[in-house]
């Protein structure tokens, strides 16, 4: 798909569905990657869209859509982040944090991402961030090709230690059903 075949405007409640079924794409990918760092709660689609649908109106947080031009409109990717204050935990300032980017697989390598990603930032810059963090899984080695193309440098490793037995001791998550928008996930 080439790069003028794709438009990048905010986010609307129309696009929750395909929001929803990118961000669950996300999240299955991470988890593939690294089962033991990253959860997996189904039904992943209806907790991205209604995570996302509450960050629309948040007027902290950016979401955009990258959709396919013409008559069907078909949303091929997303980006989301928000504005955080000064943490002393992480010992980081007041930013702009890229939270989630990807563009579905057909529309790679078109210039889609790069394309997300620095809308993301001039949104984000525009609401008074000062700098743009993001984080890449270790292993996904094709984000950070393109964050470190567009400035992006590391500053941070994680690093994970499974803790013997600790899954056994571990309460299991009860997390409610999703059912409306006035309801609080975890």
């Amino acid at each position: 798909m080439a790069d003028s075949d794709v438009e990048i405007r905010p986010a609307r409640s129309t696009d929750l569905p395909a929001l929803g079924r990118l961000g669950a794409a996300l999240a299955r990918d991470h988890h593939r990657m690294d089962p033991a760092r990253f959860f997996l709660e189904e039904p992943m689609e209806e907790g991205y869209a209604w995570w996302l649908g509450k960050e629309l109106a948040n007027p902290h947080a950016v979401v955009l859509a990258a959709v396919r031009r013409g008559r069907r409109g078909r949303v091929v990717g997303y980006a989301y982040g928000r504005i955080e204050g000064r943490d002393w935990n992480a010992l980081r300032d007041r930013c702009g944090f890229a939270v989630d980017l990807i563009v579905e697989p057909a529309a790679r390598c078109g210039g889609v991402g790069r394309r997300l990603l620095e809308a993301l930032a001039d949104a984000l810059a525009a609401k008074g961030a000062p700098r743009i963090v993001l984080e890449a899984a270790a292993k996904n080695r094709t984000a950070q090709r393109l964050f470190r193309s567009l400035g992006f440098r590391r500053t941070m490793i994680e690093m994970t230690r499974e803790v013997a037995g600790a899954a056994a001791r571990r309460p299991p998550v009860r997390t409610p059903r999703v059912r409306g928008a006035a309801r609080d996930r975890p």
